[in-house]
This record gives C-alpha cells, sequence and structure tokens, in this order.
C-alpha cells in the first residue's frame, strides 16, 4: 500500500499549521478593528465638531474617510464590537 502524499510531504504540514495562525490572527485583527470602531463610535456622536474629528484622525492615524465611517454603526468593523460590549 502506498504512503500517503500529504503525510509524507513536511509541506503539507507546514502549509496546515500556517494556515491555522492565519485564522488566528485575522479573528485577533477582526477584534482589534471591532474596539477600534466602538472606541470611534462612543468618541464622535454624530454631533460631533470638526475639530474633534479631526483629534480622533490624528490619534488614530486612519483616514477622515475611514473615521466617518466607523461612527456609524453599519461598517463591517463593527460586527464584533457587540459581542465584546455583552463581557
Amino acid at each position: 500500500m502506498a504512503e500517503n502524499p500529504i503525510d509524507a510531504d513536511s509541506r503539507y504540514t507546514e502549509l496546515r499549521k500556517l494556515g491555522e495562525e492565519e485564522r488566528y490572527l485575522a479573528r485577533g485583527l477582526q477584534e482589534v478593528r471591532a474596539e477600534i470602531a466602538s472606541l470611534v463610535h462612543r468618541l464622535l456622536p454624530h454631533h460631533s465638531r470638526a475639530e474633534k474629528i479631526d483629534e480622533v484622525v490624528k490619534a488614530s492615524g486612519y483616514s477622515r474617510h475611514l473615521i466617518d465611517v466607523l461612527r456609524y454603526k453599519d461598517h463591517p468593523w463593527h460586527r464584533h464590537s457587540s459581542k465584546r460590549q455583552d463581557q
């Protein structure tokens, strides 16, 4: 009986390991983005002054456009923020 090529080639093991690591890091990035979105939403209510928005842009290092869209809950980065606020 022939040996399974996946078991015989260590590159498959490495590929599996890297795939697991990438998925773990992606989940972590989603959590960080959700926290950023939550902070922006709390710092900048809809009636915020332009100066306050500029302060958040400067502090975050993100573009004005991204900060503007993060102020509202329909941005994808908000997907996981409700789970974190419940904890």
